[in-house]
């Protein structure tokens, strides 16, 4: 892979990255491949799959986020269970608001992640190596709190119930669309139906101010 392949990958899905996103991508994709060679961060092992099943919701996240949430620079976002760094590792390429720290139990996937930012040169974007029932209360409250297959959701919202601000934002990356299930005190803000490869995904927004 070399910045044009990937540089013509993402114009064929309809992103714009500059020539700096475009080479801290590859820098993320190719540290990826060469850990996933030695334990097994994601399910694919090549670039195109990664990028195409993976990493394309970031970006489709970050046009999201954009609409939603404003985070000054001292206000806290979290991504639970973030192993790979994703969503939030290709995130903060296009959406870089706030104090971003990934959660991450797993000792050799946040040294991954360690490694990625740093070879990225990501600012203002941190790795926990905790469970999140752990989370050190100092970064707490949070203004942002996002979710990808971390558990299932209706034991996600208490939990991030706890962590978040008053006026906080609950963001979960689902393969389901929401169809008016109980949401356990909390309230559907928004959510967005966007394809990857003809598969239908969604985000869905939840607040707790209701």
């Amino acid at each position: 892979m070399n910045s044009k392949q990937l540089r013509d990958e993402l114009d064929s899905k309809g992103f714009s990255l500059s020539k700096d996103q475009v080479k801290d991508l590859r820098v993320y994709l190719d540290l990826l491949l060469k850990w996933n060679r030695v334990i097994n961060l994601v399910g694919r092992s090549e670039w195109k799959l990664i990028l195409n099943d993976l990493v394309l919701d970031s970006f489709y996240l970050g046009s999201f986020l954009s609409g939603l949430v404003k985070l000054d620079k001292k206000e806290t976002g979290l991504d639970l269970g973030s192993g790979a760094g994703l969503p939030g590792i290709p995130l903060r390429l296009v959406w870089k608001q706030g104090l971003y720290y990934l959660v991450e139990s797993r000792i050799k996937r946040a040294a991954f992640m360690n490694q990625a930012i740093a070879a990225m040169n990501i600012e203002n974007t941190f790795v926990i190596n905790t469970r999140v029932q752990d989370i050190d209360p100092k970064i707490l409250p949070a203004r942002l709190v996002i979710s990808r297959a971390f558990m299932p959701w209706p034991k996600l919202l208490p939990l991030a119930k706890e962590m978040m601000s008053n006026e906080a934002m609950l963001i979960i990356l689902s393969g389901s669309k929401y169809d008016g299930q109980d949401l356990s005190g909390m309230r559907m803000v928004e959510t967005m139906e966007y394809r990857v490869d003809n598969k239908k995904r969604y985000f869905w927004a939840l607040d707790s101010n209701i």
